[in-house]
């Protein structure tokens, strides 16, 4: 067994001994993945699973879900990208959460929408709308914005170019918004249409 291999092991017995709020499994998680990225998604997964009851707790979600999902898109952003992929567990837990939905890890639906993968973008919305926070306006808007932004950018104008699928998306969870932030969000979405 090389020292490499002693070290990953020797990380996942930590991780597995650290308790939920223990702010050192931060480094040992990013150690870990910067060692074997695949086993350091598959500990964050276990982890999470094994503290779920946990993370009704805001200072437990947002160290287990929200730092470690910036940990790993710090570490490999293309990796993280590909793992949420081909693990939809992952993904139905970290969404799904009262406080893991932020505003930084919803950049991942955006990078979905524009890349044409609207049926994924799509389950992850499902998600966040039935997340049982009051903030689903604000969710929505930041993903519209950031949507728009990167259709300008792709496009290379004011006017995002988003096609029919991706707007009719955007549309459906846009009138799930409640308030006139609703009106504005929809009118702005068949303004591409």
């Amino acid at each position: 067994m090389t020292s490499k291999e002693l070290r990953k092991f020797s990380l996942i017995v930590e991780i597995g001994n650290c308790a939920p709020t223990y702010e050192g499994i931060i480094t040992l998680f990013e150690e870990l993945a910067r060692n074997d990225f695949q086993t350091a998604i598959d500990m964050w997964e276990f982890t999470l699973t094994t503290y779920a009851p946990q993370l009704s707790r805001p200072e437990v979600a947002q160290l287990l879900e929200t730092r470690l999902f910036d940990v790993f898109a710090n570490v490999s952003d293309a990796r993280l990208k590909a793992a949420l992929g081909l693990n939809p567990q992952l993904v139905k837990i970290i969404y799904s959460s009262v406080t893991a939905a932020t505003l930084g890890n919803l950049a991942y639906i955006t990078n979905l929408v524009m890349g044409g993968k609207v049926d994924a973008a799509g389950e992850i919305l499902k998600l966040v709308s039935l997340n049982k926070t009051p903030d689903f306006n604000t969710r929505m808007q930041a993903i519209v914005d950031d949507v728009f932004e990167a259709g300008c950018r792709k496009s290379g104008t004011r006017v995002p170019t988003l096609n029919r699928k991706q707007t009719m998306l955007l549309l459906e969870y846009a009138l799930k918004m409640k308030g006139p932030q609703r009106n504005v969000m929809s009118q702005r979405i068949k303004e591409l249409a």
